[in-house]
């Protein structure tokens, strides 16, 4: 009998020994810069538990980040802090009980909106929404993103707005294509040769640190049926200060034709901005938006050059606040050249600008966006740090 309860004590001291020990060791490197609030995504080399109760902890400072493992397979941390020049082994964890979500989802019958401490921060739209009364159905959209949010609650996007009823808020299309030896235009919807819906919500989930949906949409030639089937991944951070997104769009053709995406001066990835930015709304008008990009460039002067990010931002009720988008380095002719219209508030990260390029049948086209919403102007030290981040990102390194 002495024997068993031996064995049993030893037994349940190999087990404490064993939960005490860190899942994998991870090697982590600033490199050269400050970070702060930088979402670093490392891709696992086994299977774990998707959920938030981890949490990555350095082995020599004591120091903690909370842990995400999405469904991906990918661990999500959000590194609140870490110097230039910091190296350090870190242990993964998992942590006693439940974790809340920091960063929520909530469906409606039309659509999902996604919030930080109960703040909205975006609204994706599955439903069909339609035009104001008295303009033509063919204008109606979905699988766009409106309304987004400042951090404060200012609406920064329009949707069908006057003047330009076809442009979304957030939105994703093609113009000036050929297809079947044909031209369509899944942009100018009143041209009715094509359009964008969404088709369904594929997944969504939430965690520590950041909520995720993600949904199918389909570029269709109204003569010819679908020819894009196009994903969208939706990832929101939980920072409150401002607002921080990633949107990862992978458009694939479906079809049996190449899709010729030809040399135009627009078309892409939209950002139709503000209402009250819009000088041809008599009803909302009440100021001019302002355009910065990473090269210097303002205003109309912003138009057909090459950026890395894009700034806009003007008053909404009264409060300053506004939008800036970051392009991947991995982007298709990264840095991009973006289309900045010279009197209406919207711009577009457009790569046809540099020529004609193809989808072709079964070929996919990627592209992925950060977004920074803030309130009043934006802030350049965030932009360095975010910019710093998507150049130069955190080096992670995987031990055992």
């Amino acid at each position: 009998m002495g024997t068993n309860y031996l064995y049993l004590a030893l037994l349940l001291l190999s087990q404490i020994a064993c939960s005490s020990s860190p899942i994998m060791s991870i090697s982590l490197d600033a490199g050269d810069l400050d970070r702060k609030n930088s979402p670093l995504l490392i891709p696992l080399d086994r299977d774990l538990p998707a959920g938030s109760d981890y949490e990555l902890i350095n082995e020599q400072t004591g120091k903690s980040y909370p842990a995400q493992i999405l469904s991906s397979g990918h661990l999500l941390v959000l590194i609140d802090e870490m110097p230039a020049g910091t190296v350090g082994d870190f242990g993964l964890r998992q942590t006693p009980g439940t974790v809340e979500s920091r960063v929520t989802i909530s469906q409606t019958d039309e659509g999902v909106e996604l919030s930080v401490a109960g703040k909205p921060v975006l609204f994706y739209q599955t439903s069909t929404a339609f035009p104001p009364e008295a303009l033509p159905d063919y204008y109606k959209r979905s699988g766009m993103i409106h309304p987004l949010y400042s951090p404060e609650g200012q609406v920064l996007t329009d949707a069908f707005p006057v003047g330009h009823t076809h442009q979304h808020a957030v939105f994703n299309a093609w113009v000036n294509t050929r297809f079947k030896g044909e031209k369509v235009d899944f942009w100018n919807q009143h041209q009715e040769t094509g359009t964008v819906e969404h088709v369904d919500l594929l997944h969504q989930e939430e965690g520590v640190n950041a909520a995720v949906f993600e949904s199918l949409l389909r570029h269709i030639s109204l003569k010819h049926g679908e020819v894009l089937e196009e994903t969208w991944k939706v990832q929101v951070y939980p920072l409150s200060d401002y607002f921080l997104f990633d949107l990862y769009s992978e458009q694939k053709n479906t079809s049996s034709d190449t899709l010729f995406i030809l040399d135009y001066h627009y078309g892409g990835m939209g950002f139709r901005g503000s209402r009250e930015w819009n000088s041809v709304d008599s009803m909302h008008y009440t100021n001019t938006w302002n355009i910065e990009t990473s090269e210097g460039f303002t205003g109309e002067s912003a138009n057909h050059t090459h950026a890395s990010w894009v700034t806009a931002f003007g008053e909404v009720d009264g409060k300053t606040a506004g939008a800036t988008v970051f392009g991947f380095p991995s982007n298709f002719r990264y840095p991009q050249a973006i289309r900045v219209h010279p009197t209406m508030p919207y711009w577009v990260y457009a790569p046809m600008v540099d020529g004609e390029f193809t989808i072709a049948p079964g070929e996919t086209f990627t592209s992925h966006f950060r977004y920074y919403l803030h309130q009043g102007p934006p802030d350049k030290a965030v932009i360095d740090r975010i910019n710093n981040d998507l150049l130069n990102p955190i080096q992670a390194r995987i031990e055992d």
